[in-house]
């Protein structure tokens, strides 16, 4: 996609990331929290619900099938400023051409018989010698554990199946501190100096529907939340926190809490700051309609330049940017089927400058378009004046 300018949020760890990780490492980000006052429930008012369309398709990346490149109903996206990581439930780790849909290096899982990963993070991990390296943060879901990669460097012109080098492994079945039962989702903080890992952040469901914190090391800090529905900020309840993103201008972690139907806003301590849709409200709210923004199912959320974000509603077959301190949409794209632009149970979605990628998993793809409004929070905002 061409050589780019590295953005001020990126210049104190774009010596450990290097070329191969020139964009899109929004969620490795340093600073501290920005704990505001006082919890506040948003439900403003959404804008006028415009008609429901197909996505704008610059390209398709994929299809279904177990060769490279093709995906089996893939459930985890990353980008890393070169390649795209997909994972699919043939638990196949694939690195990906955004341009082509060609199939770089991959892998398997190591075990995957009782199911297959939901989340696959690109961030900087500890290496061999202390050192900062790309890494990638697999959520191992039904084995309660997270799996730590080294970032393989070049892509190979042909496929090639290979030995990932595993960096760190951490958590273990259960409910106690530092234990896992279906883990969702990695974040990852750098300190402020962009010189080491100051925390991991974790989420799980399964009856213990939480998030944990871990430091650089991977030992274990402290958890929040608790399996529930309820809005009381001493509780902290939530039911399949299934994806975060980080806002490093404003300290502040975005968490989608799935079958709640909304997503939370929090300090970097986890301190509740406000939540935005209703639990219950995702089945019956279409693409507009009611007061205040209308979750089906929110899956993924990726923090856009503006600190914005761009959630990726799995139940509504659509993708929908909403403004997390007041609680609007911005803007709602795509509707479900089978055809060009459409979606089936779509997983996630990751954002390069103005293109955005969409995991169309009921569909075995990668779907590449561009949205209105839609800037990412990385290298193509510096070098296309997008704040």
């Amino acid at each position: 996609m061409g050589d780019r300018r590295t953005s001020p949020a990126r210049e104190d760890f774009a010596r450990v990331l290097g070329p191969v990780t020139r964009a899109g490492l929004v969620r490795a980000l340093a600073g501290a929290a920005a704990v505001a006052g006082g919890v506040a429930w948003l439900a403003g008012c959404e804008e006028a619900p415009k008609e429901a369309a197909p996505l704008p398709v610059e390209r398709v990346l994929g299809e279904r099938g177990t060769f490279p490149g093709q995906f089996a109903y893939p459930r985890a996206i990353d980008f890393d400023g070169r390649d795209l990581w997909v994972i699919d439930k043939e638990a196949r780790v694939q690195q990906i051409d955004p341009e082509t849909g060609f199939a770089g290096v991959w892998w398997r899982m190591p075990e995957q018989e009782l199911g297959k990963p939901t989340g696959v993070t690109v961030a900087p991990a500890a290496g061999p010698d202390g050192s900062l390296v790309p890494a990638l943060y697999v959520a191992d879901t039904h084995y309660h554990r997270v799996l730590v990669y080294a970032l393989p460097g070049e892509r190979p012109e042909k496929p090639r199946e290979i030995e990932p080098v595993l960096l760190a492994s951490f958590g273990s079945a259960g409910t106690e501190p530092g234990q896992f039962v279906y883990p969702t989702d990695v974040e990852v903080l750098l300190d402020a100096g962009g010189d080491g890992v100051e925390r991991i952040y974790v989420s799980e469901y399964g009856g213990n529907d939480r998030v944990s914190v871990f430091d650089g090391g991977y030992r274990f800090l402290f958890s929040f939340g608790v399996l529930g529905e309820g809005l009381d900020p001493g509780a902290l309840e939530f039911s399949r926190p299934q994806a975060m993103a980080i806002d490093r201008e404003r300290g502040e972690l975005i968490i989608a809490d799935a079958c709640n139907h909304r997503l939370g806003r929090f300090s970097l301590d986890g301190a509740l700051l406000g939540w935005v849709g209703m639990p219950g409200a995702g089945s019956g709210g279409g693409a507009g309609g009611g007061a205040g923004v209308r979750l089906d199912f929110p899956y993924s959320v990726a923090l856009l330049g503006d600190s914005t974000v761009l959630v990726t509603e799995f139940g509504g077959a659509r993708l929908r940017r909403v403004d997390p301190r007041t609680g609007v949409s911005l803007g709602v794209f795509g509707i479900a089927g089978r055809g060009e632009g459409e979606l089936a149970t779509p997983w996630a979605a990751v954002v390069d400058g103005r293109v955005t990628y969409v995991l169309d998993s009921g569909n075995n793809r990668v779907v590449v378009t561009e949205l209105a409004g839609v800037v990412g929070a990385g290298r193509g905002d510096a070098e296309r004046g997008q704040h």
